[in-house]
């Protein structure tokens, strides 16, 4: 995968304690829709809910490449930093966006069971997070 802004190589990493993908160079951070909806387990967040806003939200096609390569990525006029794929739903931060975002919603409590967190959508990487909290 390849960062939208500069084109450099996305190496796989945690960004804000959540498994995505970051470009070194302009410190931006890629997560798929699957990364995305995991943010629930950690976070008072609604995966659903957040992809209703980017999707009802006046945005504009950029010239931006999805780094999946599926299409070309879209700009949110009232938020800024944040690029989505309308194909994919993965969704862009630019340096600092993932943080502001994530600060705006509540941790889970700490006492929440691994077994709560359904086995679907969770990635190994989420699991040995869960495991090691």
């Amino acid at each position: 995968m390849k960062c939208p802004v500069d084109g450099d190589v996305l190496k796989a990493n945690k960004a804000e304690a959540h498994t995505g993908y970051g470009c070194k160079s302009c410190k931006g951070s890629w997560l798929p829709k699957s990364f995305i909806d995991s943010i629930q387990y950690t976070k008072e967040f609604e995966p659903q809910k957040f992809f209703s806003v980017l999707s009802k939200s006046v945005h504009e096609t950029t010239s931006s490449k999805c780094p999946v390569n599926c299409g070309d990525l879209s700009s949110i006029a009232d938020i800024d930093g944040i690029s989505y794929c309308p194909s994919c739903l993965g969704v862009w931060f630019e340096s600092k966006a993932l943080k502001s975002m994530l600060n705006s919603y509540q941790t889970k409590r700490e006492g929440a069971a691994i077994a709560d967190i359904p086995n679907t959508s969770v990635g190994i990487f989420d699991l040995l997070g869960a495991l090691f909290k």
